[in-house]
């Protein structure tokens, strides 16, 4: 059965390898150019969506045919008439597929977090001690556990809309618009998948501390609170309109200050810093591990409800 699995499916598995090996080559001559303006440039100026967008396609591009592809073309039924059961034939395929991507996933990870951490050497020698950017977005989806993470997903979404849909093109054209929905849901809660910490100053300064991780909000508040008050959101500035009538005529740091002290106000930052990487990597992870059981359940039920 696992000679069969992989002869089934080899070539879309030597299509990912192929893709695999170009973007590594793609990475590691971008990457070694450490001190070049372009190096960044990659980063800065969004031209490696395909980072973002790879383990979708790779998961989807594995699952989608693991029972579309067999059931258009007769063949599941064909196993099933022999003297291999409905349940054997699917934890096989499931099995060789999914330790297969979990393996690209590893590899992928491990190629974007070596070409991340060379970029931000790369930044940090052009802006004067830039360091530590993996838990800010741009980052944080591409290296990681959650790489992995999402590859399974999208693997396990894509063999779920498989046995509903039974045509691997259309199956994979519904895919995808769900994978990257649930992407977007998921990227949308990560500001509070761990508690952010918080900083606060009299002055719209941020410490190293903010600058080197992930600022989610900043607010002038009064200076007993760390948070808004009630019925009012981070985007409210005007903490008291004594403070804004002071600071309008201000024109130096300690003229400002003193508007601060008269209006008992300081600035808010709420931030992830740089040491919840792994924490936010773990508890992602664990959000699409636990999504891809879902459709793996689905998967089954589907499959055992199929006749022959």
């Amino acid at each position: 059965m696992t000679w069969v699995a992989w002869r089934v499916q080899r070539s879309q598995l030597l299509a990912t390898v192929g893709v695999l090996l170009a973007l590594a080559t793609w990475l590691l001559v971008t990457g070694l150019v450490m001190g070049h303006s372009q190096t960044w440039k990659y980063w800065t100026d969004g031209d490696i969506y395909v980072l973002y967008v790879l383990p979708g396609v790779l998961g989807l591009s594995l699952g989608v045919p693991l029972i579309a592809g067999e059931s258009s073309l007769g063949t599941d039924r064909l196993a099933w008439t022999q003297s291999t059961t409905r349940m054997r034939w699917l934890a096989t395929r499931l099995f060789v597929d999914g330790v297969i991507i979990v393996v690209f996933g590893a590899v992928l990870t491990l190629i974007t977090q070596w070409w991340t951490g060379t970029v931000a050497i790369s930044a940090s020698t052009q802006s004067g001690g830039f360091s530590g950017i993996h838990v800010q977005p741009e980052a944080f989806d591409i290296t990681g556990l959650v790489v992995v993470g999402y590859t399974l997903f999208a693997f396990f979404l894509g063999t779920a809309i498989g046995t509903l849909i039974r045509r691997p093109g259309w199956a994979f054209a519904a895919g995808l618009p769900i994978f990257i929905a649930v992407r977007f849901f998921v990227q949308g809660l990560r500001p509070h998948l761990v508690a952010p910490a918080i900083y606060t100053s009299l002055l719209e300064k941020a410490s190293n501390a903010v600058f080197h991780g992930w600022q989610l909000n900043l607010a002038l508040l009064p200076a007993n609170r760390i948070s808004p008050p009630p019925g009012k959101t981070w985007l409210w500035w005007d903490a008291t309109p004594a403070f804004s009538a002071c600071s309008d005529k201000v024109a130096s740091n300690a003229a400002y200050m003193h508007c601060v002290a008269l209006a008992h106000v300081h600035y808010v930052f709420q931030y992830q810093p740089e040491s919840h990487y792994w924490p936010l990597q773990g508890v992602e992870t664990l959000i699409f591990l636990a999504l891809g059981v879902l459709l793996f359940g689905l998967t089954v039920i589907k499959v055992k409800r199929w006749r022959i």
